[in-house]
């Protein structure tokens, strides 16, 4: 079956950046050098969770082990199209603290929102990070009432510091500021984010998408304007 893409009700007016076939609208340009470019992947732990109290357990671990003012690379994930043929709800969860550790909370195989990682989404103290958070919390405030708090759009920050005006998507920046690329392949991107357990494919993709919105954000934070 054909990978279908991914995308936001069309209410929302922010999507994600990361659609097949999208091209970057930056001022690093696709050229036959980005072919060959060296990819990405996170090379830390995956914490996988799918149970609500073990998901509130490592929420409440998460904030104890940050300060405040701290960011974590933010992403969720949700099936493009149910059995139903809808919009599907958002399946998955995924908080990046470091290059060592990544948590992916697998909402979709829990009763309803745990509490724990509700307060931390809604936590002003820790900083979210990412490529096109603004419509990811929209995505998340309609399907669960989480209303995100201090969410970063990395693409505002990375206008200010280079001094551009550019619609940047999660690749874009990672090219144009490391020299590398990320996988962002159909099969996975546009699966299904219902299944469980997750394949380790998706797994590592999810973390990835996580880990390198909190890698742009320190490369960003360390730039002099």
């Amino acid at each position: 079956m054909t990978a279908r893409q991914r995308e936001l009700p069309p209410w929302m007016s922010v999507a994600k950046g990361d659609a097949a076939g999208d091209k970057d609208k930056a001022s690093f340009k696709a050229n036959a050098f980005e072919d060959g470019l060296p990819m990405l992947k996170f090379p830390g732990s995956i914490i996988y969770s799918y149970e609500s109290s073990d998901c509130s357990f490592l929420s409440e671990d998460i904030k104890m082990s940050l300060p405040d003012g701290a960011a974590v690379g933010f992403d969720i994930e949700w099936s493009p199209i149910t059995s139903k043929g809808k919009v599907g709800k958002v399946a998955l969860v995924q908080l990046c603290i470091s290059e060592k550790k990544c948590y992916l909370f697998h909402i979709y195989c829990m009763s309803g929102f745990p509490k724990g990682l509700k307060r931390l989404l809604e936590d002003e103290t820790l900083k979210k990070v990412g490529v096109g958070i603004e419509g990811d919390q929209w995505k998340i405030l309609s399907d669960f009432d989480i209303k995100l708090k201090s969410f970063v759009e990395l693409s505002d920050i990375a206008n200010q510091k280079l001094k551009c005006k550019e619609r940047w998507s999660l690749n874009g920046l990672i090219k144009h500021l490391f020299r590398k690329q990320i996988l962002k392949e159909d099969s996975v991107r546009c699966g299904n984010w219902d299944q469980f357990p997750l394949s380790d494919d998706q797994k590592l993709y999810a973390a990835t998408d996580a880990y390198v919105g909190l890698l742009i954000y320190q490369k960003l934070e360390n730039m002099i304007n």
